[in-house]
Order: structure tokens, then C-alpha cells, then sequence
């Protein structure tokens, strides 16, 4: 693998928040199948008191978790976020300043709260999350120094919600205004609010990174002033959004593994088997990895090998940054990856 040792700065722009986790592993579980899809529902008694087994507390957030993957891989980062006076963004100021990340870039408000998300894990090893996005709703462009960004080696962008998603193509040309690449791994909330704001911005952005669910919902977004629908596949994804401008498009699918399409070319990487004890945080894991790796110098197979091993290290734990690895870390773990499970496809 291609190693580029010069010290690089990643700005980080998203959210940050306090993660608790409920433990109860009894909740009875349903499942209903549709024409497209199969949905699994978590199931709890209207009226019942229901006594969890234990309560822990982390931080998450797309901006903070993949601050400190980042981090770890050997980069200068600095990270716009939007916290609140209170214990759970005291927590994340905390967390940021123990992996040695600078916390000035941080806004914090004095009318909102922190994010917070209430998590509650099933028997099959995935979860229901209660997110309450706070005061990342409110980040806005002037909580942005620009400056910064222009003068940093790689601009990333995880789920902006609420108000806080329309900055997007602003920012976005500002930083291709400049030649700063620019990475955005939008979440869910996002799509639901910005969608058109995402499509406006495709034409900014570098590396585009979703996972199989939002990718379908940007899907329609992509189709709404189409003359045709738009029937959803990874490839028909691909071609569409990489024809508006994203030189590389990534499609997580969970446990079934990793689409990454560049030029003509499908790369597909699957997931590793391991233990899963929490979900929350795979895909910030993954996407800051494998853009963290091409900019150290790595091609499209190696940064895509490294991003599933570092997202196999963090389901492995509780929480969304203590799986993190470094870069000598990832390099020593994926020599253990067997060579020739990556497969090519043209578009």
C-alpha cells in the first residue's frame, strides 16, 4: 500500500452527540415483508414499565466520530459542530481534547440543547435509535470560518439536519472555488429536509458516500423532475449521480458489504464476518477511512479494504469511536484480508 507520510488537515462539518444506550435484550421483534423490502419492528407493550438492564453513555455524531477517525490516521483535524452548554456537549469537548483534536471551531449554544440520541438494541444485534438532533439543527454558515477551509487537504461533510442542511451547496462551492476536495456523507435526517439541496450541491462535491437506504431515498429526490422514473440499483445509483459530478460514489449495504464506482468501473468489497455488538457508528467508521486513505495515498482497493476493517472494528464494540483504529493498526489487520475478494465490474 501506498504510504503518504506529509502531515495533511481534514475540516471536519456535522453533527455531534451524546449516545446512551438502553441495554434490554427483550424486546419481542416482527417482521413484515413488502414488494421491495423486508421491515423489522421492535415490539413493546402500550402502558408496560420497562426495566432496562443497563444504561451507558458515549458521544457520537457523524462530525465527531469521524473527527476522531481521522485523527487516528494521522491527520491535523479541525471540526464545526453545534453543542449545548449542558453535560452531554461538555462530554463531547471532553472526548474531542482526550484524542488530542482542537475543540475552539466547536459552537456552543446557549438557547439549544445537545443532540441526543436514546439507543436501544435488539436481540438481533441491530437497534432502534430516538434521536433528538438539538442544536445541530442550527449550525449555520457564519459558525463557518472559511478560511480554514481553504486552506485544508480535504473538506468532509456528515449529516447536516434541519436548517442546517441548506448551507450545503454554499459551502460546497467555496471549497471547489479554492481546488479544496470535497467528501459528504449525508445521513438520513438530511435527505428527508435537503435532498434537493444535495442534488444541487452533486456538481461540488468529489466523493459521495450513502448507505443502501438513503441512496434509495435520494434515488426519488433524483427522480421528482425526471420525465421517467427512476428504478433503483447500485449501478442505475451510480450512473446517475456520477453523471451530475461525484468523481467517486460509495453504497454501504450493511452486512452484505461495500459498492464503491469510479469512471466505468463497480468495485464490491464484502463485509467481514465478525461479532456485531453495536451498529451505531459503521458508517462514519467506513466513510472516513476510505476518503482518510486516498488522501494518504492508497487506491481504490486498498482505502475500500481498510474502511470494511476499520467498520468491522468498531460493530465489534459499544459505542461509536472506541473500535476507531490507526493507520498502523489497519495496515497490520488488513494483510489478513484474503486477496482476490474484491470483484470488478463495468457500469
Amino acid at each position: 500500500m501506498a504510504k503518504n507520510t506529509s502531515k495533511q488537515s481534514v475540516v471536519m462539518i456535522g453533527g455531534a452527540t451524546r449516545d446512551i444506550y438502553l441495554q434490554y435484550h427483550g424486546a419481542d421483534c416482527m417482521s413484515i415483508t413488502e414488494r421491495d423490502c423486508e421491515r423489522r419492528y421492535m415490539l413493546f407493550e402500550s402502558g408496560a414499565k420497562v426495566e432496562v438492564e443497563d444504561v451507558l453513555y458515549y458521544t457520537g455524531g457523524g462530525a465527531t466520530n469521524s473527527a476522531v477517525s481521522f485523527k487516528r490516521l494521522g491527520f491535523d483535524v479541525t471540526c464545526f459542530c453545534m453543542i449545548g452548554d449542558d453535560e452531554a456537549g461538555h462530554a463531547v469537548l471532553q472526548d474531542l481534547t482526550s484524542e488530542g483534536i482542537d475543540t475552539s471551531s466547536i459552537t456552543v449554544s446557549q438557547t439549544h440543547a445537545s443532540g441526543t440520541s436514546f439507543v436501544v438494541n435488539s436481540l438481533r444485534r441491530d437497534r432502534t435509535i430516538f434521536a433528538y438532533r438539538g442544536a445541530n439543527g442550527f449550525l449555520a454558515e457564519e459558525n463557518i470560518d472559511l478560511d480554514l477551509i481553504e486552506n485544508a487537504s480535504q473538506l468532509y461533510i456528515t449529516s447536516l439536519s434541519h436548517e442546517s442542511s441548506q448551507m450545503l451547496s454554499t459551502i460546497g462551492a467555496y471549497a471547489k472555488k479554492h481546488n479544496i476536495p470535497v467528501a459528504v456523507n449525508p445521513g438520513i435526517s438530511q435527505l428527508s429536509t435537503g435532498a434537493q439541496e444535495l442534488k444541487k450541491s452533486l456538481k461540488y462535491i468529489d466523493i459521495l458516500i450513502l448507505n443502501c437506504s438513503e441512496a434509495k431515498t435520494f434515488m426519488g429526490a433524483l427522480a421528482e423532475q425526471s420525465r421517467e422514473s427512476l428504478y433503483f440499483s447500485v449501478p442505475n445509483f451510480f450512473k446517475e449521480v456520477m453523471g451530475i459530478g461525484p468523481r467517486i460514489a460509495v453504497v454501504t449495504d450493511g452486512a452484505q458489504g461495500v459498492y464503491v464506482a469510479t469512471n466505468n468501473t463497480v468495485y464490491f468489497h464484502p463485509s467481514m464476518s465478525v461479532e456485531v455488538v453495536d451498529t451505531l457508528g459503521a458508517g462514519d467508521s467506513f466513510g472516513s477511512c476510505f476518503v482518510g486513505c486516498l488522501r494518504r495515498g492508497m487506491g481504490i482497493e486498498d482505502a475500500l479494504r481498510c474502511g470494511i476493517v476499520n467498520s468491522a472494528s468498531v460493530i465489534g464494540q459499544f459505542g461509536a469511536k472506541p473500535g476507531l483504529l490507526s493507520y498502523d493498526q489497519l495496515q497490520r489487520r488488513v494483510k489478513n484480508i484474503k486477496p482476490g475478494l474484491l470483484q470488478k465490474n463495468l457500469l
